[in-house]
């Protein structure tokens, strides 16, 4: 088989190229080692590194304890509008979110039934009293001058003081009561003491005068009056409606001031009293703290929870606070006077001891420390700091013994 001489020469050709490509690439042979010097830490130049640091006063005052809860807010008065009779709106003055004042008229019903009872009321009393003067002419005119029946009349009237004292003051029981009332109220009329009682019930007097009043009561209950100042929620109610005595209309609800019910633990409750300050926080109004203050504390405790029912009192000055938000209470509960005390964010923890850094110049230094109770900002310093020593309190996490510093205000 004969071999074409240029395909050798080709061949020969490809094969030297490679060759001197190969030859002219870069030869690495430490590309799979780690570069040392990159690895390389120069630990000197750690002593050139200048850590900005915030830093605060230790101070010697008051750590005050809180008792933190969680409530819903309330009105501080809240109350169901319920008609005491029946009958047909008329007029209507108020609408959801309506401020109104004590004494407001809100609704009223169609009077003119109740009118007409007052007229009967008052027809019926005319009646009652022409008999009345019938039986005043046929009774003796003569008032009663037995030195005898009026000795008689003097002493049954205190017998019934004395049994009316004797009930009051729980000596006797109410039933015994009764019947002592009712046997001397019936002597006494034997005795012709209250003749003119006697008459005016006879008469029908007594009677007539009270479905006069009665009727005046229900004229006054066509009108829904508001009971206190306050805002009206819940209000579904049109002109022309007949509503029930009974059936709720609306709710009116006092926000000058709200109400937020929390569970103390029962350990806890027994360093709290009435007008202790609190601070009340809602979770819909982030970055704002209320004022408050404690109003009542439950005497009892729940068996199930084992909390004490305690409420705040707080005063609505923006009208931000709405019924029914939820809110984070910190009470005060005691106070511990004299105590140096730093910020909370100034303390750490290294080899399971706590420690502080004090700001000295321009170098920081460690300092172990004891310390005693806290709340959710400052921790008492028992032993290590003095009153006036600059700690730091952001930027510490990283110091050590000696750092340098740049105190930032």
């Amino acid at each position: 088989m004969k071999i074409n001489k240029k395909f050798i020469v080709i061949f020969f050709a490809v094969i030297i190229i490679a060759v001197v490509i190969i030859s002219l690439m870069p030869v690495n042979i430490e590309n799979d080692k780690p570069d040392n010097k990159a690895a390389e830490v120069n630990y000197e130049k750690l002593n050139d590194v200048i850590f900005p640091v915030k830093v605060a006063k230790a101070v010697r005052g008051d750590l005050i304890k809180y008792v933190t809860a969680n409530g819903t807010i309330k009105a501080f008065d809240e109350v169901d509008i319920v008609p005491n009779i029946s009958g047909t709106v008329n007029y209507v003055n108020i609408y959801n979110g309506k401020l109104v004042n004590k004494n407001d008229t809100l609704i009223r019903l169609d009077d003119r039934e109740y009118q007409i009872a007052i007229d009967e009321a008052q027809n019926k009393i005319v009646e009652a009293q022409i008999n009345y003067g019938f039986l005043q002419k046929e009774a003796p005119n003569e008032e009663l001058n037995n030195n005898g029946n009026k000795d008689v009349i003097d002493s049954l009237k205190k017998l019934i003081v004395i049994n009316e004292k004797k009930f009051h003051d729980r000596t006797i029981k109410e039933d015994e009561y009764i019947k002592r009332q009712n046997d001397l109220e019936l002597k006494l009329i034997f005795t012709g003491a209250k003749r003119n009682e006697v008459m005016l019930n006879k008469s029908g007097l007594a009677s007539a005068i009270n479905q006069l009043n009665r009727a005046k009561l229900n004229l006054e209950y066509t009108l829904v009056i508001s009971p206190f100042n306050g805002v009206i929620a819940d209000f579904n109610l049109s002109r022309g409606q007949r509503i029930n005595a009974g059936e709720k209309l609306f709710k009116l609800l006092d926000i000058s001031k709200f109400k937020v019910n929390v569970g103390v633990l029962e350990n806890e409750i027994i360093n709290l009293r009435a007008g202790n300050i609190a601070e009340v926080t809602i979770n819909a109004i982030p970055d704002k703290t209320f004022p408050g203050k404690i109003l009542f504390i439950n005497p009892t405790v729940d068996p199930s929870t084992k909390t004490c029912r305690v409420t705040i009192e707080i005063i609505n000055t923006d009208n931000e606070i709405k019924p029914g938000m939820f809110a984070t209470v910190k009470i005060q509960s005691r106070i511990e006077h004299d105590k140096i005390l730093v910020l909370k964010d100034a303390l750490l923890v290294r080899d399971q001891r706590n420690l502080v850094f004090i700001a000295n110049g321009n170098l920081a230094k460690w300092h172990y420390v004891d310390i005693g109770e806290g709340n959710d900002k400052y921790i008492e310093i028992k032993n290590g700091v003095q009153p006036g020593d600059s700690v730091i309190v952001q930027g510490n996490y990283n110091l050590a013994h000696d750092a340098k510093i740049n105190v930032i205000e």
